[in-house]
């Protein structure tokens, strides 16, 4: 039986004292507002609102979570990641966002049931979202209602929506990123309650 020279066991040994290990990853969520949070599914005396699938820009669709470094530079974290797709993400809450603004609608996010006739739907793009070292959290994108087999524009809207970061990390990033998520959420809100009347 051949025996090991000890000399591995100590390059071993001084190999991992050189390059450590690296830290585990923390995954993060988005969150609805509290009042979102609370919501109940509504009947829809108002009609149903079918919340559509979040397009992103190509560079916020990866699980890191994105830092703005300045106006043509962002970083990506690898140790700070998202635990679902953040177009998912922006999807859920938007929904949840807007059942408690809207509590006469029913919001459906897809996928929904076929059967149910939709008075209308809601569109989005993100094309910015995350936080900067300075302690900005920033939202662009752009949205639109739409009603029809069509999808007529009944109403468009472009968001350039900022929050100050209250406190250091990526939780106070996450949370200052979902507000600003309400933010949106209630300009749409606003355009969905002018919906005329299903003809």
């Amino acid at each position: 039986m051949r025996r090991l020279s000890p000399i591995l066991p100590a390059l071993l040994l001084l190999s991992t004292a050189c390059f450590g290990t690296s830290p585990p990853s923390k995954f993060y969520v988005l969150s609805p507002s509290p009042a979102g949070v609370s919501a109940v599914p509504s009947t829809g005396p108002d009609g149903a609102l079918g919340i559509m699938p979040t397009r992103v820009a190509a560079y916020l669709d990866g699980p890191q979570i994105v830092t703005f470094l300045g106006s043509n530079e962002v970083a990506l974290d690898e140790y700070n990641r998202w635990a679902e797709p953040i177009s998912a993400g922006v999807s859920r809450v938007l929904a949840q966002n807007l059942s408690a603004l809207l509590p006469t609608w029913r919001v459906l996010p897809q996928p929904w049931d076929p059967i149910v006739p939709l008075r209308a739907r809601v569109l989005v793009e993100i094309t910015a979202l995350g936080w900067n070292k300075a302690g900005e959290a920033r939202l662009e994108g752009n949205w639109a209602v739409v009603v029809g087999l069509n999808d007529l524009a009944v109403a468009r809207g472009r968001v350039v929506l900022r929050r100050e970061v209250a406190g250091s990390g990526p939780d106070a990033g996450v949370a200052a990123t979902s507000a600003l998520l309400d933010d949106m959420a209630r300009e749409i809100a606003i355009a969905v309650r002018e919906v005329p009347p299903a003809k």
